[in-house]
């Protein structure tokens, strides 16, 4: 039977041709058919630890396993009846099928090499392309190597990037997963990796490299503390594999400081209300026990509410902070309020962003014009990665707090 194209990969006890023995060997076809996969039984070698420890082939695994040599003639009919071979780092596999007397005359396609190039490391010391892993290959082009280091799985992510070489397809950017909420993206990432977890770092638009909203493994939406993030859109995916990804948001703020704040206060004063009805119980605690207990357990609970409370109030603040960049700006001047008669500002929202005031420089910067006699007097209002910037004329009136 004729193949157009036969992808192989070898997984040996080493990596000497000369001394190392074949483990398992795998190829397929174009279309990603199975032509062989096989364990093999070395004849000569009882361990390998070192490679054992890589690609997890066990002597156990193979001990009733037949030698490679027995699959000679079938892989030899196989690669002769290629158009073309192709493998990952071909000089390793080529090694190994001289050893074994395996005799072909089919074109060699190493898409190592190709690779290199595509990636486009230069080696000052070698004056060549600095070699890649097959992992960072499919790294690049966003392919999810499940089982690395087992040859049929190695085959198929070869088979993968190879056509995108081909094709000449650019690095994986997880286009598809912009402008959808980072649940939505859970949803299909998890299917890409056989629903294991995914190292996700989440960073609200604009942010720096650490500042970021989550980092670390999820498996669950329970792993995500703050669960307004799963309705977040997505607005940028950094280069990255399916399992492992950085995503821009937007803003999960959106003016809500000041009832968090009053949430605070009120939680603070049921605290403090409760500790004094648990002081004057303590002196009588032994004739009032279970008053005592059960006042004691509520300041419990009320103080871990508390520091709940604190806690995303902190990221209010963090966020407030930052004033992230946002993808689109609106500018309502006092006059465009007084016809549509809606209020220049919201004090609710107002407040939240009090100490966002932006300069006549800061204005220049974000490239809107500012008419003479105007001063830029502005807060920032934020709706889903949307950024209202208000300002009013100097003669305007009184500038509101």
């Amino acid at each position: 039977m004729k193949y157009e194209k036969v992808v192989l990969d070898f997984e040996t006890t080493g990596l000497s041709s000369k001394y190392d023995e074949i483990l398992q060997v795998s190829a397929i076809d174009q279309d990603g058919n199975v032509l062989i996969n096989e364990y093999c039984k070395p004849k000569s070698i009882s361990t390998w630890e070192e490679a054992e420890a890589i690609h997890k082939i066990s002597p156990a695994m193979v001990f009733d396993k037949k030698p490679f040599e027995d699959y000679v003639e079938i892989l030899t009919d196989i690669l002769t009846n290629a158009a073309e071979i192709i493998i990952y780092n071909a000089d390793f596999e080529v090694g190994f099928l001289k050893k074994y007397g395996v005799k072909f005359n089919t074109k060699i396609y190493d898409l190592m090499y190709e690779f290199a190039e595509i990636y486009g490391q230069w080696n000052e010391y070698y004056g060549n392309y600095t070699w890649k892993s097959l992992e960072d290959c499919c790294l690049y082009y966003g392919y999810y190597l499940d089982n690395a280091h087992n040859s049929l799985a190695d085959c198929k992510a070869t088979l993968y990037c190879y056509n995108k070489v081909i094709n000449k397809e650019d690095r994986y950017d997880g286009k598809e997963y912009i402008r959808k909420t980072v649940k939505e993206f859970l949803d299909e990432a998890w299917v890409k990796v056989n629903n294991k977890s995914i190292t996700l770092r989440i960073y609200p638009i604009g942010a720096k490299r650490k500042d970021w909203y989550f980092n670390g493994e999820i498996k669950s939406y329970d792993d995500i503390k703050h669960k307004e993030l799963l309705d977040c859109k997505i607005h940028e995916v950094s280069y990255t594999a399916p399992r492992y990804l950085s995503i821009y948001v937007d803003s999960f703020l959106q003016g809500d400081y000041d009832l968090l704040q009053k949430e605070v206060e009120k939680l603070k004063k049921q605290n403090s209300e409760l500790e004094e009805e648990t002081k004057k119980l303590r002196n009588a605690r032994y004739e009032n026990y279970k008053l005592y207990t059960e006042a004691n357990e509520k300041v419990v609970k009320l103080e871990k509410k508390i520091n709940k409370m604190k806690e995303k109030l902190g990221l209010v603040l963090k966020e407030k902070k930052k004033v992230p960049v946002f993808n689109s700006y609106g500018f309502y001047t006092a006059e465009y309020c007084r016809t549509t008669k809606k209020p220049m500002i919201q004090p609710s929202e107002y407040r939240a962003f009090k100490d966002v005031l932006l300069s006549q420089t800061r204005c220049k910067e974000i490239k809107k014009p500012v008419r003479e006699g105007e001063e830029i007097y502005a807060f920032l209002r934020v709706r889903n990665g949307y950024c209202a910037l208000y300002y009013r004329n100097v003669k305007g009136g009184n500038k509101d707090d």
